[in-house]
């Protein structure tokens, strides 16, 4: 445990105020179910808390609304401010509408479209946006000093006692479901405020309970905190997590969580979006990356051996506010199964058929999730492959592994693979033919093609990503001796397409060789 368990002042003041706090947020909102889920390879029975089955699609309204409906008449009319990446500017604007005042809502900048929009919707005339600086700690102090210059009321986002009570909603929600007791509990932190309330009410309803914070490993405020003694402020902060980006998080946020929670576990990027694809594969819902947190806490303390296979685990899916362009880098990281999926950079010899033979030599059961290739004046060269190995594999994988030890070496998590840089090199190139290949997405079609075309020509590029599509599609450069070769095996290329794929087309690229 973090700290020791104290029934303290303030943590009592919370129970007491989550308690009062049921009287208020449901004029706006309703309870959110529990539903259980299957994740692939855990034993662990599951529960998810649908907080993106709320008004908002996260877990926000709950305390920004507690925390309106108890200003006074004389408040209200001076209205509201408040500082938000996203989720709590759209409580903000809810509860605006719902208690008839206005908020000014100070966002960060960059803040994803797709909740400044949402936040219009929720707030209509009574809300206005102001858009401030990069981070959410430059918006924050942009709205305290629009409170203290006009009067109006700040609106916390996490240090404040009926916030957080308004958060605590959801863990009495919790306790009544009939579901628990729950042994695990693994809440996302940010500023702090849903962990304490979580903590403090489902600690008193079930003294056993471990619960867990789970924090982005480049947005650990609370950890720090809690290493200094004090809340501290970080130098940098990841956005990827948008709604977790909290540079340093609040004075009553650490008081009680660093005496309630049992620890705080801290996740990477691509854990977070590997579980956003197990939400999807258990529950068919996309969280968006903060609120996928908190199931990645658990299946990162799973798989290290940390979580016995009786115990009931509850994760809470805070939010689902993802903006669609990010899809596809969540997807692209998610692509990584921590437990399975590496990437090597191999050395073969520059001839024909050396990449084939090499394709040809992994071990049955292993599938390529990208491949990317370049010629380049090394030699021997460097293709770089992502390889997915499912258990069964894993002992004649690792057996290939050691026998090809010498030439091939892990680059997974390094530079040039998460941005996929090909480097080549297009003078080597003599007589290329780039050619667009699709094909079914299984094992072999590909490599088929690749077999039988490689008499004819040497590979110069191959550049293929895994999209989960049922086919695949791969950009890949053939080079001939000399313009006589290539018109002579031109149309057998795309003979041997015709046997073996499902369709190629010749793309011109002669801008960039």
């Amino acid at each position: 445990m973090v700290g020791n368990v104290s029934e303290g002042n303030r943590i009592e003041e919370l129970r007491n105020a989550i308690h009062q706090a049921r009287a208020r947020v449901y004029q706006v909102g309703d309870p959110t179910p529990l539903d259980r889920m299957v994740v692939d390879g855990v034993k662990n029975p599951v529960w998810v808390k649908r907080e993106d089955l709320g008004p908002i699609k996260a877990y926000k309204w709950r305390g920004a609304y507690n925390a309106m409906a108890c200003l006074t008449p004389e408040q209200l009319e001076g209205g509201v401010v408040a500082a938000s990446a996203g989720n709590h500017a759209q409580g903000i604007a809810l509860a605006a509408r719902k208690v008839g005042t206005t908020a000014r809502i100070y966002m960060p900048t960059p803040t994803p479209m797709v909740k400044r929009k949402a936040v219009m919707e929720h707030g209509g005339d009574c809300v206005s946006i102001e858009l401030v600086g990069d981070s959410f700690s430059e918006a924050q102090m942009a709205a305290l000093e629009d409170a203290e210059r006009t009067g109006a009321v700040f609106i916390p986002p996490y240090d404040s006692i009926e916030v957080m009570a308004g958060q605590g909603t959801l863990a009495d929600e919790i306790f009544t479901s009939g579901e628990g007791p729950f042994d695990r509990v693994y809440v996302a932190v940010g500023g702090g405020g849903m962990a304490s309330a979580v903590a403090t009410l489902l600690k008193s309803s079930w003294p056993d309970v471990k619960v867990i914070g789970v924090e982005g490993v480049d947005q650990a405020s609370m950890k720090a905190a809690i290493e200094a003694g004090k809340p501290v402020p970080l130098d940098y902060v990841d956005v990827f997590c948008d709604g977790t980006a909290v540079t340093q998080v609040g004075d009553l946020t650490y008081e009680i969580c660093q005496t309630l929670l049992d620890e705080i576990v801290t996740v990477t990027n691509e854990e977070v979006s590997a579980a956003i694809k197990a939400h999807w594969d258990g529950l068919r819902v996309i969280p968006e990356p903060s609120g996928a947190m908190s199931l990645a806490g658990f299946l990162g303390q799973y798989r290290d051996g940390l979580v016995g296979g009786e115990e009931k685990v509850l994760t809470i899916l805070c939010g689902a506010n993802m903006d669609f362009a990010k899809f596809a880098d969540v997807s692209r990281q998610a692509g990584v199964n921590l437990t399975r999926d590496r990437s090597w950079r191999f050395r073969i010899p520059e001839e024909k058929g050396s990449l084939v033979d090499l394709l040809t030599d992994l071990p049955e059961g292993v599938s390529i999730m990208d491949l990317q290739y370049g010629r380049t004046v090394r030699d021997p060269q460097l293709p770089l492959l992502t390889l997915d190995v499912p258990i069964a594999a894993e002992e004649d994988f690792l057996s290939w592994v050691d026998r090809n030890q010498d030439h091939a070496a892990d680059v997974t998590g390094h530079g040039a693979t998460r941005f996929r840089v090909i480097p080549f090199t297009p003078s080597l190139y003599t007589n290329p033919l780039f050619v667009e290949v699709e094909f079914p997405e299984r094992a072999g079609a590909l490599l088929g093609f690749m077999t039988a075309i490689s008499p004819m020509t040497s590979l110069c590029y191959f550049n293929y990503s895994y999209t989960g599509e049922r086919v695949g599609r791969a950009l890949i450069g053939l080079d001939f001796g000399s313009a006589g070769e290539l018109e002579l095996h031109r149309e057998r290329v795309f003979e041997q397409a015709g046997k073996t794929v499902r369709a190629v087309k010749e793309i011109l690229i002669d801008s960039l060789i």
